[in-house]
Protein backbone atom coordinates (compact mmCIF):
# COMPACT_ATOMS: atom_id res chain seq x y z
CA UNK A 1 0.00 0.00 0.00
CA UNK A 2 0.99 3.82 -0.04
CA UNK A 3 0.61 6.60 2.52
CA UNK A 4 -3.05 7.13 1.60
CA UNK A 5 -4.08 3.61 2.24
CA UNK A 6 -4.66 2.19 -1.28
CA UNK A 7 -3.98 -1.08 -1.53
CA UNK A 8 -2.34 -2.11 -4.95
CA UNK A 9 -3.50 -5.39 -6.63
CA UNK A 10 -0.23 -6.85 -6.89
CA UNK A 11 -0.51 -7.07 -2.57
CA UNK A 12 -3.96 -7.60 -2.39
CA UNK A 13 -4.39 -10.60 -4.33
CA UNK A 14 -1.75 -12.97 -2.37
CA UNK A 15 -3.27 -12.10 1.02
CA UNK A 16 -7.06 -12.73 -0.34
CA UNK A 17 -6.11 -16.20 -1.77
CA UNK A 18 -4.64 -17.17 1.79
CA UNK A 19 -7.56 -16.16 3.19
CA UNK A 20 -9.97 -17.88 1.06
CA UNK A 21 -7.83 -21.50 1.44
CA UNK A 22 -8.24 -20.90 5.22
CA UNK A 23 -11.53 -20.19 5.61
CA UNK A 24 -12.17 -23.22 2.83
CA UNK A 25 -9.68 -25.41 5.43
CA UNK A 26 -11.46 -24.16 8.89
CA UNK A 27 -14.90 -24.94 7.26
CA UNK A 28 -13.99 -28.12 5.91
CA UNK A 29 -12.84 -29.42 9.69
CA UNK A 30 -16.09 -27.70 11.13
CA UNK A 31 -18.05 -29.39 8.43
CA UNK A 32 -15.93 -32.68 9.00
CA UNK A 33 -16.96 -32.70 12.92
CA UNK A 34 -20.38 -32.19 12.10
CA UNK A 35 -20.46 -35.10 9.22
CA UNK A 36 -18.87 -37.47 11.81
CA UNK A 37 -20.73 -37.28 15.02
CA UNK A 38 -22.29 -40.25 16.03
CA UNK A 39 -23.95 -41.78 18.98
CA UNK A 40 -21.98 -43.38 21.78
CA UNK A 41 -23.57 -46.29 23.83
CA UNK A 42 -20.28 -47.67 25.22
CA UNK A 43 -18.15 -45.78 26.84
CA UNK A 44 -14.63 -46.49 28.94
CA UNK A 45 -14.84 -45.62 32.84
CA UNK A 46 -11.90 -43.02 32.06
CA UNK A 47 -13.25 -39.43 33.42
CA UNK A 48 -13.39 -36.67 31.31
CA UNK A 49 -11.80 -33.30 32.52
CA UNK A 50 -14.75 -30.72 33.75
CA UNK A 51 -12.73 -28.00 31.57
CA UNK A 52 -13.82 -30.32 28.48
CA UNK A 53 -17.36 -30.37 29.76
CA UNK A 54 -16.86 -26.25 30.55
CA UNK A 55 -16.03 -25.64 26.69
CA UNK A 56 -18.70 -27.82 25.60
CA UNK A 57 -20.96 -25.60 28.10
CA UNK A 58 -19.77 -22.50 26.49
CA UNK A 59 -20.54 -24.06 22.98
CA UNK A 60 -24.59 -24.89 24.28
CA UNK A 61 -24.80 -21.68 25.71
CA UNK A 62 -23.51 -19.69 22.38
CA UNK A 63 -26.84 -21.53 20.57
CA UNK A 64 -29.36 -19.59 18.65
CA UNK A 65 -31.46 -17.91 21.27
CA UNK A 66 -33.99 -15.76 19.78
CA UNK A 67 -36.11 -14.18 22.25
CA UNK A 68 -32.53 -14.10 24.60
CA UNK A 69 -34.51 -15.98 27.12
CA UNK A 70 -31.58 -18.72 28.09
CA UNK A 71 -34.23 -20.84 28.76
CA UNK A 72 -31.63 -23.82 29.76
CA UNK A 73 -30.08 -25.19 32.78
CA UNK A 74 -27.34 -27.82 32.90
CA UNK A 75 -26.95 -30.41 35.83
CA UNK A 76 -23.91 -32.19 36.48
CA UNK A 77 -24.96 -35.72 38.11
CA UNK A 78 -22.26 -37.13 40.34
CA UNK A 79 -21.84 -40.80 41.12
CA UNK A 80 -24.10 -40.57 44.27
CA UNK A 81 -27.37 -39.38 42.31
CA UNK A 82 -26.42 -41.13 39.57
CA UNK A 83 -26.89 -44.73 42.07
CA UNK A 84 -29.87 -43.06 42.88
CA UNK A 85 -31.34 -42.35 39.21
CA UNK A 86 -30.35 -46.27 38.18
CA UNK A 87 -32.39 -47.74 41.75
CA UNK A 88 -35.45 -45.59 40.03
CA UNK A 89 -34.94 -47.02 36.90
CA UNK A 90 -34.61 -50.55 38.76
CA UNK A 91 -38.00 -49.54 40.64
CA UNK A 92 -39.84 -49.01 37.83
CA UNK A 93 -39.04 -52.28 36.16
CA UNK A 94 -37.52 -50.85 33.12
CA UNK A 95 -36.04 -53.38 31.06
CA UNK A 96 -31.81 -53.06 30.73
CA UNK A 97 -30.59 -52.62 26.92
CA UNK A 98 -28.48 -54.98 26.16
CA UNK A 99 -26.62 -53.34 23.42
CA UNK A 100 -26.02 -49.91 26.28
CA UNK A 101 -23.70 -49.45 28.76
CA UNK A 102 -24.91 -50.00 32.76
CA UNK A 103 -25.82 -46.53 33.80
CA UNK A 104 -23.74 -46.77 36.79
CA UNK A 105 -20.70 -47.31 34.05
CA UNK A 106 -21.95 -44.20 32.33
CA UNK A 107 -18.72 -41.61 33.34
CA UNK A 108 -20.34 -38.63 32.66
CA UNK A 109 -23.92 -37.64 33.12
CA UNK A 110 -25.67 -34.17 32.23
CA UNK A 111 -29.10 -33.52 32.50
CA UNK A 112 -30.77 -30.61 30.69
CA UNK A 113 -33.27 -28.57 31.76
CA UNK A 114 -35.51 -26.23 30.05
CA UNK A 115 -37.77 -22.97 30.79
CA UNK A 116 -41.78 -23.60 31.39
CA UNK A 117 -43.77 -21.01 30.06
CA UNK A 118 -47.32 -19.80 29.77
CA UNK A 119 -46.65 -18.57 26.16
CA UNK A 120 -46.69 -21.24 23.91
CA UNK A 121 -45.35 -19.39 21.13
CA UNK A 122 -42.20 -18.90 23.69
CA UNK A 123 -42.34 -22.03 24.98
CA UNK A 124 -41.85 -23.42 21.75
CA UNK A 125 -38.99 -20.93 20.69
CA UNK A 126 -37.30 -21.60 24.16
CA UNK A 127 -37.64 -26.03 23.41
CA UNK A 128 -35.71 -24.83 19.72
CA UNK A 129 -32.99 -22.97 21.96
CA UNK A 130 -32.25 -25.67 24.22
CA UNK A 131 -32.25 -28.29 21.39
CA UNK A 132 -30.06 -26.02 19.32
CA UNK A 133 -27.47 -26.21 22.89
CA UNK A 134 -27.85 -29.84 23.10
CA UNK A 135 -26.54 -30.27 19.45
CA UNK A 136 -23.56 -27.66 20.07
CA UNK A 137 -22.57 -29.40 23.51
CA UNK A 138 -22.27 -33.14 21.55
CA UNK A 139 -20.23 -31.21 18.86
CA UNK A 140 -17.82 -29.78 21.26
CA UNK A 141 -17.39 -33.06 23.25
CA UNK A 142 -16.52 -35.03 20.00
CA UNK A 143 -14.27 -32.38 18.23
CA UNK A 144 -12.32 -33.02 21.74
CA UNK A 145 -12.60 -37.16 21.09
CA UNK A 146 -15.78 -37.31 23.53
CA UNK A 147 -18.16 -39.12 22.55
CA UNK A 148 -21.91 -38.52 23.72
CA UNK A 149 -25.75 -39.84 23.62
CA UNK A 150 -28.85 -37.99 23.81
CA UNK A 151 -31.54 -39.61 25.60
CA UNK A 152 -35.44 -39.39 26.96
CA UNK A 153 -36.93 -41.87 28.15
CA UNK A 154 -39.19 -42.89 30.54
CA UNK A 155 -37.29 -42.74 33.53
CA UNK A 156 -36.80 -39.19 32.75
CA UNK A 157 -39.92 -38.13 32.44
CA UNK A 158 -40.94 -39.25 35.92
CA UNK A 159 -41.33 -36.43 38.59
CA UNK A 160 -39.35 -38.92 40.80
CA UNK A 161 -36.06 -37.96 38.31
CA UNK A 162 -36.89 -34.42 38.41
CA UNK A 163 -36.92 -34.40 42.43
CA UNK A 164 -33.70 -36.50 42.58
CA UNK A 165 -31.76 -33.88 40.15
CA UNK A 166 -32.98 -31.17 41.66
CA UNK A 167 -35.65 -29.71 39.24
CA UNK A 168 -38.50 -27.28 39.98
CA UNK A 169 -41.23 -28.97 38.07
CA UNK A 170 -43.54 -25.99 38.46
CA UNK A 171 -40.38 -23.50 36.24
CA UNK A 172 -38.73 -26.17 34.62
CA UNK A 173 -39.27 -29.49 32.51
CA UNK A 174 -36.34 -31.82 31.76
CA UNK A 175 -35.48 -32.20 28.00
CA UNK A 176 -33.35 -34.90 28.07
CA UNK A 177 -29.99 -36.05 29.52
CA UNK A 178 -26.64 -36.20 27.53
CA UNK A 179 -24.31 -39.04 29.13
CA UNK A 180 -20.62 -38.13 27.51
CA UNK A 181 -17.56 -40.41 28.24
CA UNK A 182 -14.60 -42.03 26.05
CA UNK A 183 -15.98 -44.39 23.91
CA UNK A 184 -15.20 -48.22 24.54
CA UNK A 185 -12.26 -48.99 21.99
CA UNK A 186 -12.10 -45.43 20.28
CA UNK A 187 -14.91 -43.44 18.34
CA UNK A 188 -14.00 -44.67 14.86
CA UNK A 189 -15.97 -47.90 16.84
CA UNK A 190 -18.95 -45.84 17.45
CA UNK A 191 -22.22 -47.10 15.43
CA UNK A 192 -22.62 -45.52 11.83
CA UNK A 193 -24.93 -42.53 11.35
CA UNK A 194 -27.45 -44.03 9.18
CA UNK A 195 -29.66 -41.77 6.74
CA UNK A 196 -31.99 -42.76 3.55
CA UNK A 197 -32.74 -39.28 2.26
CA UNK A 198 -29.58 -37.63 0.84
CA UNK A 199 -30.04 -33.02 0.09
CA UNK A 200 -31.83 -34.48 -3.45
CA UNK A 201 -34.54 -35.81 -1.24
CA UNK A 202 -34.98 -33.25 1.33
CA UNK A 203 -34.33 -29.80 -0.60
CA UNK A 204 -37.11 -28.29 -2.62
CA UNK A 205 -36.17 -25.11 -4.66
CA UNK A 206 -38.73 -22.35 -5.91
CA UNK A 207 -38.50 -20.26 -8.14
Amino acid sequence: GNEDGRVFMAEFLPWYSEAVNEARDSAQVFQGIIMSRRTVDRFDQTKVDDAVLRRALECAIAAPNRQNTEPWRFIKLGSETVQKVAALKESLKLSKNAAGASWTEVPGWCVVTYKKSDDEALQREDLKSVYCAVQNFMLSMWSEGIGTKWTDGPVQRTPEFAEICGVDQESEGVAGVIWYGFAKGGLGRAQPKLREKGVDEVLDVLP
